[in-house]
This record gives structure tokens, sequence and C-alpha cells, in this order.
């Protein structure tokens, strides 16, 4: 098994057992941000699970089989991305601690360390953004699909709205807590723009009930 301090290439190919050893150990990757990705994932994949299993009913309404078939193409493409950013945030923190191991014997490795850790933490902040951005999206797509769905699987459509309200919050404070460390105000002030607006979305949708089907 790789060593858990090099950056991650593909935790998704993991079994849980596998990532559970992993993320459990001393190490800093994979952390909190892979576990918001991968909240976010689970929750996008319950969505498609209720978007077929409601489908699959007899006497489905056309409206209902539509509205179900475009969720769940949205959903599986979310689930697509949010899978790719578990490995992505590890890859991303990974580079940062890399770049703090650069040389620093003279100016111009100085500068250039430092340069790398600027990109790096850039970085770390930019995935976690990717992150929250595909869990409201899901969320979104949670509210959007309620009502033509199954009832006996609405459970599910709200474990997975859960799950994504989860890989929201862990994903915003994996975006807080990097911000300190860039330098470059225009950046900072950009990120936090997104960040603001996308706390607000996710404000709106802690405090909405999702309609159950009839």
């Amino acid at each position: 098994m790789e060593q858990k301090s090099q950056p991650a290439q593909s935790l998704s190919q993991f079994s849980v057992s596998e990532f559970l050893q992993k993320l459990s150990s001393e190490e800093a990757i994979p952390g909190g941000g892979s576990v918001s990705a991968l909240a976010g994932a689970l929750g996008a994949a319950l969505i498609v699970m209720y978007c077929k299993i409601g489908a699959a009913r007899k006497n489905v309404t056309a409206e209902n089989q539509a509205a179900l078939q475009k969720v769940s193409t949205a959903a599986e493409a979310l689930e697509a991305q949010l899978t790719r950013l578990i490995t992505d945030d590890s890859v991303a923190y990974g580079e940062v601690m890399q770049a703090f191991k650069l040389p620093k014997t003279t100016e111009e490795e100085t500068r250039a360390r430092q340069s790398a850790i600027q990109k790096a933490f850039h970085r770390a902040a930019e995935v976690p953004l990717q992150t929250l951005h595909a869990c409201l999206e899901c969320l979104n797509l949670t509210a959007e699909v309620s009502v033509h769905g199954s009832k006996s699987a609405f459970s599910d459509l709200k474990v997975a709205e859960s799950m994504c309200q989860a890989g929201a919050k862990g994903a915003i404070e994996n975006v807080e807590i990097n911000l300190p460390s860039i330098k470059d105000a225009e950046t900072v002030r950009a990120l936090q723009s997104k960040l603001s607006q996308y706390k607000d979305v996710l404000e709106k949708s802690l405090g909405r009930e999702i309609a159950r089907p009839a």
C-alpha cells in the first residue's frame, strides 16, 4: 500500500476498510477535505438510487419519469466529480507539504519555494470550494426530485440531503483554514466572495424541508 505521507493518486479505488485505515493513521492525508468530498459523492449516489427506484415503479407518470431521468443524469455527473475530488483534495494538501520541503539556501530557491507554497495553498482552497459547489448542486437536486420519487425510498433521499449538507459544511471549513495562508489579497477576496455566496445557498438549504412524494 502507498505511504499516506505521499500525495494520494486514487483514493476512490480503495476499499472502505483500506480508506478508513488510511484515514485513521497519524498522517495528514487523506483528511477532512477528502471526507467532505466522499460525503457529497455518497449523497449524489443516493440521489441516483432514489431516481432509479422511482422510475421503476408501476404506473409512473411521464412527467415523473422525465424529472427522475433528468435529475439522475445530473446526479451521476456530480457523483463522478465528487469522486475525483476525494483524491484531488489530498493531492492538493500533499502539494502544500511538498512545497514547504523545498530548499531555501539561496534567494532564488527561497523565492521559488514561496511561489510554490502560495500556488499550493491556492489550490488547497480552490479544491474544497469545488466540493462545496458540487454538494450545493446535489442539494438543489434533492429538492427538485423529491416529489417525483417513491415514498418507500424517501428516507434514502433524506440521507442524501444530510450527506451533502455535511460535505458542504466540511468543505467550508477546509476553504477557510487555507485562506489566511494566501498572501495575494485579490485572490483571497475572490475566494471569499464565492465562499460567501455558497454559504448563503447552504443556509437556505438547511432551513428548507424537502417535499414528500404523494
